[in-house]
C-alpha cells in the first residue's frame, strides 16, 4: 500500500504477501520512478503480456496452480502524471 512519496517522486509504502487470505509477510517497498514497459502492455492479470527478460523465460507465461480471486489496482491520489517531471527525467536520460 502506498503511504507517501519520496524525495525523488517515488512511491513508498508497505508490501504485504497474502496466502489464502492470510497475511504471511510484509516489508517496506520503494518503487522506481520510471516506466516498466516500453511496449505499453497495460495491466495483465493471470499472464505476462510483455517481452521476456531472458531466453529462459517464455512470453505469455500463464498463471497456473491457483486461482486469482481479487485484484486491487490503486493509483492513490497522485495517480496523474507530472508532465514537467517526466520531461526532465527523459532529458536526463538522453
Amino acid at each position: 500500500m502506498k503511504e507517501k512519496q519520496g524525495q525523488y517522486g517515488e512511491s513508498l509504502g508497505t508490501a504485504k504477501l497474502y496466502v489464502d487470505a492470510e497475511s504471511k509477510a510484509e516489508g517496506p517497498l520503494r518503487t522506481m520512478t520510471g516506466r516498466y514497459s516500453l511496449c505499453g502492455e497495460g495491466l495483465c492479470i493471470g499472464y505476462d503480456g510483455g517481452d521476456s527478460v531472458s531466453k529462459e523465460y517464455k512470453p505469455k507465461f500463464r498463471f497456473a496452480g491457483g486461482r486469482v480471486i481479487k485484484v486491487v489496482f490503486d493509483v492513490a491520489k497522485d495517480g496523474s502524471v507530472n508532465v514537467q517531471q517526466e520531461l526532465a527525467a527523459a532529458m536526463a536520460r538522453d
